[in-house]
């Protein structure tokens, strides 16, 4: 049986959290461990009428021929079309409790109802939980997503040329705004120019931070972009579930030498911690370089430096932070960001995605990453 994932990993994984079988639940999961596959009418909403869909996806370790996947009703003709890997597709009701039933019952068919089962707890709904605990009253629950992140961690060539792709499709999203915001216009109005150019680019969008002038509001709203303000954008979008999410500056006219400055303090800081991911290195050492580079730079009492994990899931594995010793390795999608929020000059912040490589990392939509926009005053 061909699987869209490590099975190999996956056994390992599930024998090392002592699980016999994981049923998933969360929307990035499923579509992680079905190649793709989430059915379409529920792709970007759950809730509906009284309770939500809950769609649970069961693999029990070493015995991929015997998962299954609760659904909707209608999900058999696309399963068939998308050439679903799981042999068994077991329509249900649309309701949580609905679903833990039938899912219960698999479980029992496959005779794991006194065994080890792994969950995504912190995402299950409630009623789904009091059904299994009921109807598997010999089993014993256990957390699924420290396994699930680890076994998604590092990404395969078609997650990276999707991730590659949306990324610069993100930045150039970005750039598009900063040249077309005539003089006048709202930080909403520009917000809306982003989601114009990532739509029509096939990437769905998700949110845009704006910050115009040393209010730093976060937000998109009737503020103009007035002539002399910096204007940072961080926006975000997603395709085939896996998100970008990119920040670059601009200014109303040229910038002040002060906020020049604070700019080549963030970007100094980025191609720092950028020139030190490789293979092997720890991520709490890369932390630290980073925190301790913007102090260095002489504007850390203003500013923050943060650094995580992207895929399917915004600030998944790898972690960083003060004494993590988890080494990168190729493969492994980073988000690197800069900010420095100063009250003369306003929220300045740069953030980059890179791939980690076998020699160092590679940028992913670096367009406009080292320059400001000049928009005409």
């Amino acid at each position: 049986m061909h699987l869209p994932f490590d099975g190999a990993k996956l056994d390992r994984l599930m024998e090392e959290a002592g699980a016999d079988l994981v049923l998933a639940f969360t929307r990035h999961n499923i579509r992680y461990l079905c190649g793709g596959y989430f059915y379409h009418f529920h792709e970007r909403f759950q809730a509906i009428a009284e309770a939500q869909y809950t769609p649970l996806l069961g693999v029990p370790r070493a015995q991929p021929e015997r998962a299954f996947l609760v659904g909707g009703s209608g999900e058999r003709g696309q399963a068939k079309d998308q050439k679903l890997w799981v042999p068994e597709i077991i329509p249900s009701e649309r309701h949580p409790a609905a679903a833990a039933r039938d899912a219960a019952r698999a479980i029992r068919k496959r005779g794991l109802e006194r065994g080890t089962i792994a969950l995504e707890l912190d995402f299950l709904p409630a009623s789904a939980m009091d059904v299994l605990r009921r109807e598997l009253p010999g089993a014993r629950f256990v957390e699924a997503l420290h396994f699930l992140e680890e076994l998604r961690a590092i990404k395969r060539p078609g997650e990276l040329d999707i991730l590659r792709r949306i990324t610069q499709t993100d930045a150039e999203a970005i750039q598009a705004a900063f040249r077309s915001a005539k003089p006048g216009a709202t930080t909403r109005q520009i917000a809306a120019r982003i989601e114009q150019e990532m739509t029509g680019q096939g990437v769905h969008f998700l949110w845009v931070f704006t910050a115009a002038g040393p209010a730093m509001l976060r937000a998109p709203s009737e503020k103009v972009w007035a002539e002399g303000e910096v204007l940072h954008l961080d926006a975000g979008g997603e395709q085939a579930g896996y998100l970008t999410d990119v920040c670059r500056m601009g200014c109303r006219g040229e910038p002040s030498p002060l906020a020049r400055e604070l700019f080549d303090a963030c970007l100094a800081t980025q191609d720092k911690v950028r020139a030190a991911i490789r293979p092997g290195a720890l991520c709490g050492a890369i932390h630290d370089l980073g925190c301790e580079t913007l102090k260095d730079a002489g504007h850390g009492g203003h500013g923050q430096f943060l650094i995580h994990g992207m895929g399917l899931v915004s600030h998944e594995q790898p972690r960083f932070g003060p004494g993590a010793r988890r080494p990168l390795e190729a493969g492994m999608v980073i988000s690197i960001e800069t900010d420095i929020r100063h009250p003369e000059v306003g929220y300045v912040k740069i953030e980059d995605t890179v791939a980690v490589t076998p020699s160092g990392c590679e940028g992913l939509g670096d367009l406009g990453r080292g320059q400001w926009a000049v928009a005409a005053a």
